[in-house]
């Protein structure tokens, strides 16, 4: 029960720092407001990653996600239907691209199943240039406070501990090469309009 609650708490605070976001935005943007499908944040939010580890077995640093623009997806290999679905539009925007394409990462919700060997092969299903993270709870949460991010645990069809799901946000998130946390893009996903929204963003930076 104390794990249940503490993991609301982390919710409650995600939401509210997504209301704090969405307040940035103004419906009838000025000049040099950049439209795409989700949000630019009016000021890049400078993300801290916590010890986490990749497919690959090395550790997640914030140089992972310097020096190149990066795409962040927070899933699960369980998901059984937004994240596959999710991770193969990002995959058909990749090969869509005219130019260099961000980097792509799936950080796991889901880190008691997610080894870094499970996500290594889920990944080769989309593209083996794509990055897995996964880790300790704890730091898991602690990165998704920090960008918005909301997921929960949730009982499975039968009852059993074992079988759960998670529930978790949609969005993709669109970090600069200074680590920065620079727009959110939100449902529904296509190829096209991912590479619409990260040229606009690309372009206006």
């Amino acid at each position: 029960m104390k794990s249940k609650v503490i993991i609301i708490v982390f919710a409650l605070i995600a939401l509210a720092a997504g209301f704090g976001v969405s307040l940035l935005l103004s419906k009838d943007p000025g000049q040099g407001h950049v439209q795409i499908q989700g949000s630019v944040l009016a000021v890049p939010r400078q993300i801290a990653v916590p010890d986490l580890v990749k497919h690959d077995g090395t550790a997640f640093t914030n140089a992972d996600i310097q020096g190149n623009w990066t795409l962040v997806f927070f899933g699960y290999t369980h998901c059984p239907d937004i994240c596959p679905t999710t991770m193969a539009v990002l995959a058909q925007a990749k090969k869509k691209a005219e130019g260099p394409f961000p980097n792509v990462m799936m950080v796991s919700v889901d880190p008691e199943r997610d080894t870094v060997e499970l996500l290594r092969e889920y990944l080769k299903y989309f593209d083996p240039a794509f990055i897995g993270v996964t880790g300790d709870e704890k730091m898991i949460q602690a990165l998704t406070i920090q960008t918005s991010v909301v997921y929960m645990k949730m009982e499975g069809a039968s009852g059993k501990k074992e079988d759960y799901l998670v529930d978790h946000s949609s969005q993709i998130l669109l970090i600069n090469p200074q680590g920065q946390l620079a727009a959110f893009l939100m449902a529904p996903h296509s190829p096209q309009s991912i590479l619409d929204s990260v040229n606009k963003v690309i372009s206006a930076n």
